[in-house]
């Protein structure tokens, strides 16, 4: 193992291990929600495809964010230290801007949005009270990720997995409680899972807070009210919010093409799709890694250094989450089973479960390249890869293959492999492109 490889794990282990259990915490939160029925895990899928839509602008923004003071905190002179405050107030006040935006259209135009993804009936009483408590309290989520990725860009990678852990923890503890009562208070149901997931993201909120002030980034909240031009982080965020919009957009596209084959067959969806977040976890670590490293040796032109590290990613990546993908695929009549034994159910989550294990080599180098790219300055490459992918191939495809020719989910994911493959063929030859101009 070379020592990029090793620099590379030591950074994005904390992040991996962040997101695994973020999402065992969900998982387990997931069947929690089943136990209310399967209406309601129904409006929670749908609801958290709307939600995945707000993270995509907020972790855009963090990606701006962080590569920028990394840069900067990289660098030198007697300007550094004015250059990073003046960008850790901007992206704050950003931050701010956008969570209060976001809580108040979730508040406002929560039926709308839920009835455009197909929502009816029950599912769509249950997930109008869900969305409207979670996504109203969109700031702290914004406060939640920003802050965060902050206090990654310093090298400090460990502290956000503490306070994940801390998060998460009271996530499932709220959640429990308030979904079934306690203490002769009554049982909420699907708005106890709501306050319950808003309530820890807000205790989350106050414990980065009370770190990043110990950091080379802390916030002076005077700075909060001086003019400070949000432009150039602004502008900076705005092809990888493009990215990240156009592939969840084109979620929830796909989510009302799946809601058409019936309640049943968007349920297996969706549990399929809990159990396979597991499978992406790997990738996402490592692009964290990569995004923050590889913007380090950018700022210094360390192209050696730049390609190395990118290709641990890519080996280190693509080896786990495959590996990962098979035992979960393997496993998957088991962990159908503690959400379901309905078989129409497990048969449309099974489908979720093999493509995405086939998927995985190249889903990897998806994740690890636009990471790279991003980091190197190139946003436009993953935007315009993702809008054609997700727009022309997957969603034309989708539609095609499921509705038109009768494959219904199969031919769903099948469109999902072909974008990823068409992906990967160019962000791989940009890349390239980009080191040998460098």
């Amino acid at each position: 193992m070379n020592e990029n490889t090793k620099k590379l794990l030591n950074f994005s282990l904390p992040a991996i291990f962040e997101n695994i259990l973020q999402t065992s915490l969900g998982f387990v939160d997931s069947i929690l929600i089943s136990k209310i029925s399967l209406v309601a895990v129904g409006a929670v899928s749908i609801s958290n495809g709307l939600i995945a839509l707000y993270q995509a602008i907020f972790i855009a923004l963090t990606v701006a964010i962080s590569t920028s003071l990394s840069t900067e905190l990289s660098g030198s002179g007697r300007q550094k230290k004015v250059r990073v405050s003046q960008t850790v107030a901007s992206s704050m006040k950003l931050s701010l801007l956008f969570g209060i935006f976001m809580g108040l259209i979730s508040i406002v135009f929560a039926k709308n949005f839920l009835t455009f993804l197909g929502a009816r009936r029950e599912i769509l009483d249950q997930a109008l009270v869900f969305f409207r408590i979670v996504g109203g309290t969109s700031l702290s989520m914004v406060l939640l990720t920003v802050m965060a990725g902050m206090i990654r860009s310093t090298g400090d990678s460990k502290s956000p997995l503490y306070v994940n852990l801390v998060v998460n923890l009271l996530n499932l503890i709220f959640n429990y409680l308030f979904i079934f009562g306690f203490m002769g208070l009554p049982a909420l149901g699907i708005v106890g899972s709501a306050l319950g997931t808003s309530l820890a993201r807000l205790i989350g909120v106050v414990l980065l807070f009370l770190k990043i002030q110990k950091t080379s980034v802390r916030i002076d909240l005077k700075s909060l009210y001086a003019r400070i031009s949000l432009k150039p982080i602004f502008l900076k965020s705005l092809p990888i919010m493009g990215e990240r919009l156009t592939m969840r957009l084109g979620d929830l596209v796909i989510f009302a093409i799946v809601i058409a084959y019936g309640n049943q067959v968007f349920v297996g969806n969706s549990i399929g799709e809990t159990i396979t977040s597991y499978n992406y976890l790997p990738a996402f670590g490592m692009a964290t890694g990569i995004s923050i490293l590889v913007a380090h040796e950018y700022g210094e032109k360390n192209v050696w250094q730049i390609k190395s590290l990118t290709n641990s990613g890519l080996m280190v990546t693509s080896l786990i989450s495959t590996l990962l993908g098979g035992i979960i695929y393997f496993s998957g009549s088991y962990l159908n089973g503690l959400f379901t034994s309905d078989p129409q159910v497990t048969k449309a989550s099974m489908i979720v479960l093999f493509i995405s294990f086939i998927s995985e080599p190249v889903v990897s180098a998806v994740l690890i390249y636009t990471a790279s790219l991003q980091a190197m300055g190139d946003v436009k490459t993953p935007f315009y890869a993702t809008s054609i992918g997700m727009w022309v191939i997957r969603i034309g495809l989708a539609y095609l293959l499921g509705s038109i020719f009768g494959l219904e989910l199969l031919g769903v994911w099948l469109a999902t492999l072909i974008d990823n493959i068409f992906r990967y063929g160019l962000l791989k030859r940009t890349y390239r492109n980009k080191i040998a101009s460098l």
